[in-house]
């Protein structure tokens, strides 16, 4: 498996940053799901795209299928959503995690994982996870079996500072790192096991990488601030999942903001989750 590239992932984030909002910015959005379905088509995956209706039109989702060694265990889900809210350019959130999903992609391309993936660019996740819960449920209809789903949501922000890094009011800050320069790993209580495997191969493939994971109880419903992203439609269902996250709004101070450019980014460490992601892929635990 060829790594991760920092400029193979900016080049990625340079076609996607920018305002990418069903309201105010439709085209873009439409733009920045097609420079996804181009990719996956070029990797050689099989390749279509999803109508997702909301308020009156047909927005898409697009999935790219890569086969697995076992099929019949079941699909691997890996999604990152292309939206953003109004006013913002999404370089973190979500830019950054598309280019990772795009360059994860690239790196299995030629390789035969274990479990059959299918790679997700999620539309309107901003607006209630729309595009990831019109997945689950035609998943759910149609009995298809899941073994597991990761949600990549704002990868690419990092504070070295002292005392960077929040937390929600249930997690005991003494636990965990002050410093803002780690990837989360999130999960629910069925997702226990996925969380700490996806966590602690992160960390076996990139030794020089912070990883720290959370599971909350239950299906996750009394923890709110840990189920934005589009790993929720996926915990109401009952499945397992887990969202990889640079901790969003507890670190970057450029949440949902104009500031949210490709210059906050740190390159070397979205490289670094993106080859972390890649290699628990290559020998996913569930």
């Amino acid at each position: 498996m060829p790594p991760a590239e920092t400029g193979s992932l900016e080049k990625h984030l340079k076609a996607l940053v920018g305002e990418r909002n069903p309201y105010s910015s439709p085209e873009a959005l439409e733009a920045a799901g097609a420079y996804v379905e181009s990719h996956f088509s070029a990797c050689g995956l099989e390749v279509w795209r999803d109508p997702v209706p909301f308020e009156g039109r047909d927005y898409f989702n697009v999935f790219g299928r890569l086969q697995g060694a076992h099929p019949e265990k079941g699909l691997l889900i890996v999604g990152a959503h292309f939206d953003t809210v109004e006013g913002t350019p999404g370089a973190d959130d979500n830019a950054s995690a598309v280019a990772a999903l795009l360059e994860i992609v690239s790196c299995l391309k030629d390789a035969t994982p274990p479990l059959s993936i299918l790679f997700a660019g999620f539309t309107l996740e901003e607006y209630a996870f729309v595009g990831s819960e019109c997945l689950c449920k035609r998943l759910m209809h149609e009995d298809v079996p899941v073994a597991g789903m990761v949600s990549l949501e704002m990868l690419g922000f990092v504070n070295r500072t002292p005392h960077s890094q929040n937390y929600p009011h249930y997690v005991d800050p003494a636990k965990y790192p002050d410093r803002g320069d780690f990837i989360a790993v999130v999960g629910n209580e069925v997702s226990q096991a996925m969380t700490v495997s996806l966590a602690g191969s992160m960390k076996q493939a990139v030794p020089g990488l912070g990883v720290e994971f959370l599971v909350v109880p239950g299906n996750g419903a009394a923890f709110p601030e840990v189920q934005l992203s589009d790993h929720s439609p996926f915990w109401q269902g009952g499945y397992k999942a887990v969202m990889v996250t640079d901790t969003a709004f507890f670190r970057n101070p450029h949440y949902h903001l104009p500031t949210d450019t490709l210059a906050t980014l740190d390159l070397a460490f979205l490289r670094d989750v993106t080859e972390g992601v890649a290699g628990y892929l290559m020998s996913p635990q569930l």
